[in-house]
C-alpha cells in the first residue's frame, strides 16, 4: 500500500528541539529507505516541513512507521496520512480500448 505522509512542524514546536534531533531524525528516514519503507521523501515548497512516500503492508503499517522517528514521537510535527489507490479512470480507458 502506497501512502503519502504530510509532516509539518507545529506552531508550538521549538526549533532548538528540533535542532537536537534533527541527526536522528535523518537517521530515521535514511533507515526507512534502505529497508524499502520509505520510497521518497520531499521538503516542502511553501512552509515548513516534509513529505515522505511510503510502501507498507497496511495503514496502521505506515501509522507504526511515522510514529516512530524522533520529531513525532516527540508530538513536534502534524501529520496527515493520504492512503492511496490505482487511479480508477485508467480502467474505463482499458474498456474503451477492448471495446
Amino acid at each position: 500500500m502506497r501512502t503519502i505522509v504530510i509532516l509539518t512542524r507545529r506552531a508550538d514546536a521549538d526549533a532548538e528541539h528540533l535542532a537536537r534531533l534533527s541527526k536522528p531524525e535523518l537517521l530515521a528516514v535514511w533507515q526507512g529507505m534502505a529497508e524499502g519503507t520509505v520510497r521518497g521523501a520531499h521538503g516542502l515548497l511553501e512552509g515548513i516541513g516534509a513529505v515522505l512516500e511510503l510502501e507498507t503492508r497496511t495503514i496502521e503499517d505506515a501509522k507504526y512507521y511515522v510514529a516512530s522517528p524522533p520529531y513525532v514521537e516527540e508530538d513536534l510535527l502534524d501529520v496527515q496520512y493520504c492512503p492511496l489507490k490505482p487511479f480508477p479512470a485508467f480502467d474505463a480507458l482499458a474498456a474503451a480500448t477492448s471495446a
